[in-house]
């Protein structure tokens, strides 16, 4: 009996040594090309390497430059005002709003209107240079606020009117003057 439970053990034993030996750790992986086969074809099919997102720089931005005047004629019909002020601003938003990180860019520009009477003049002149990177495709937004008021004492306004956008297009040219006008009854 003593043979056979010895027997026993030593089967045992010699069944267990290939699954300990296949526990070993993992020798060095040979260097090659990380890729697969293609079954359809038999070729072979490289994987491209991760793109490490730091060493991608986006495009500068290219310098759009220029200058926008607003004529805005009030028609002053509220009874008491005597200050009248304009202001005038423009946007862009560089990129699109599905694009992450769009970038907002305002400009704007505040006048005393000129003149006496019924008739007030504002002339607002918005100069620009920005630095865009979807020039192609950005829009630029003008809009302009009238406001008056009865004294000079910085009192809220009486009466404003505004509109935006007064105008919207492409971002033009570098260099380009553009002209609006606007007419306001407050």
């Amino acid at each position: 009996m003593r043979i056979t439970k010895l027997l026993l053990i030593c089967i045992c034993c010699l069944l267990a040594v290939p699954t300990v030996w296949g526990q070993s750790a993992n020798s060095q992986a040979k260097p090659g090309i990380l890729g697969y086969l293609d079954p359809h074809t038999g070729a072979f099919r490289p994987v491209a390497p991760p793109v490490d997102d730091a060493a991608i720089e986006p495009p500068a931005p290219t310098v759009f430059g220029g200058t926008i005047n607003i004529t805005i004629t009030i028609t002053v019909k509220s009874a008491g005002m005597t200050n009248v002020i304009c202001s005038a601003g423009v946007s862009v938003i560089d990129g699109s709003i599905t694009t992450p990180n769009p970038r907002i860019i305002d400009e704007s520009n505040t006048v005393a209107a000129i003149g006496t009477g019924a008739t007030r003049t504002c002339k607002l002149s918005i100069p620009y240079s920005w630095g865009l990177l979807n020039q192609a495709t950005d829009m630029m937004n003008t809009s302009y606020t009238v406001g008056g008021a009865a004294s000079a004492t910085g009192a809220p306004p009486a009466r404003s009117s505004g509109l935006a956008p007064l105008d919207t297009r492409k971002v033009p040219a570098n260099g380009t003057i553009t002209t609006l006008t606007a007419a306001v009854t407050i």
